[in-house]
């Protein structure tokens, strides 16, 4: 299969990206690990300890700007420095998007995992079933590939673009209340909710393994591809027009 040829040599490229990495896999393993010192563990106490939540929530921020992997790509190899290259050969301009959107959504997931694991070895964080994260994970990147790939097509400045990228997640990352307590509103309540991609995530891992939070998190996971679905349906319209 072409598509999964493409995403194999995509995805070592992805490996070739120090920068990225650094960004995406460095940053915030110190952060958390700062984190962890700070807050260290709690004992005693019912419900999700202090330091799980803030990683957790920490971890699922992150991962949004793994988009930023893809938008570059199309930005560098659809929209400018290699536009004619690609396109002089004998490959369908969807077929490569979808390999790019697949090696970043696999690329961001394996980086997810090593976050995962340093903080279940390191801090002893209870992530539940593996599996299940995993899947989160997975569902989480393709959204985020999904919005950066909306934002890609949708404005026409790919500087802009990522400014915009940057205040969503930053945006979403402060609406969860992980850096400060958000007013007593219905609005900031819904936001820290279901009205945020982030929480969406976290809510996701977290209910799983609270007695009668299972449906939380199945409820949390189906918004998460809702919305995914939603982006996609958008940018192919979008894409049809900008990329034929």
């Amino acid at each position: 299969m072409l598509v999964f040829r493409m995403t194999y040599f995509s995805l070592l490229r992805l490996i070739r990206e120090p920068i990225g990495q650094l960004l995406l896999v460095g940053l915030p393993l110190v952060v958390i690990t700062v984190l962890g010192v700070v807050i260290g563990p709690y004992e005693g106490m019912k419900g999700v300890p202090p330091l799980d939540l803030t990683v957790v929530t920490t971890i699922m921020g992150v991962q949004f700007f793994g988009g930023t992997y893809l938008m570059s790509y199309l930005d560098i190899d659809l929209l400018k420095t290699r536009k004619w290259r690609i396109y002089s050969l004998p490959i369908n301009v969807a077929v490569y998007s979808s390999s790019l959107i697949l090696a970043c959504t696999l690329f961001s997931t394996l980086q997810g995992l090593v976050l995962v694991l340093f903080t279940t070895w390191v801090f002893g964080i209870a992530w539940g079933s593996l599996g299940w994260v995993l899947l989160v994970f997975i569902i989480y990147s393709l959204f985020a590939q999904s919005v950066h790939l909306l934002l890609t097509l949708s404005i026409h400045n790919v500087k802009l673009a990522e400014r915009v990228s940057e205040v969503l997640g930053i945006g979403f990352i402060i609406l969860t209340g992980l850096m400060f307590p958000l007013p007593d509103h219905r609005f900031f309540e819904f936001m820290s909710s279901y009205g945020n991609p982030v929480s969406l995530g976290k809510m996701a891992i977290l209910e799983m393994f609270i007695d009668g939070g299972q449906g939380k998190a199945y409820l949390s996971i189906l918004l998460l591809l809702a919305l995914t679905v939603i982006c996609m349906m958008i940018s192919a319209w979008l894409g049809r027009r900008k990329l034929a």
